[in-house]
């Protein structure tokens, strides 16, 4: 079993962590904006799309960050075992394909359906068409990562 790891996010105005379950990002733990010095203080929520379903997320808040994590991995427990390796492939490969046009659009690259013919040049150099996701998903694979 893959442990979950958490990294900081680069989000400076806010202690906001990420919880990674190998590379896929499953959640976030952080402090909770607006909230009264009398309520809980921390929050978290476990999800991520695609891969799981809208209304199978979990969320809370807590007191302390230590009591926000043991409630998050208590949630984690109940869900992993409910999700396949498809449900993680469908997130990697949406953030791949994100990263990818990100890059497509910072480097001044017209997208296949920007052109009147389907077609387009990748910044690897590859044509591609409108149906591009293979293209991506073979030759950019962990882009976004």
């Amino acid at each position: 079993m893959t442990d979950l790891t958490r990294r900081r996010s680069d989000n400076d105005r806010h202690e906001t962590w990420h919880i990674y379950f190998g590379d896929v990002l499953i959640g976030t733990i952080g402090i909770r904006a607006g909230v009264p010095t009398s309520g809980d203080q921390w929050g978290w929520k476990l999800g991520f799309y695609p891969g799981m379903e809208p209304g199978t997320q979990r969320s809370g808040s807590s007191a302390t960050f230590d009591e926000a994590r043991a409630a998050f991995e208590r949630a984690w427990q109940d869900v992993e075992p409910t999700l396949r390796e498809d449900d993680f492939e469908a997130w990697r490969r949406d953030r791949d394909f994100h990263a990818w046009k990100y890059r497509m659009q910072a480097g001044g690259y017209r997208m296949p359906t920007q052109s009147a013919n389907g077609w387009s040049r990748c910044f690897c150099g590859e044509l591609i068409p409108i149906a591009c996701e293979l293209h991506v998903h073979t030759a950019h694979r962990g882009i976004g990562a």
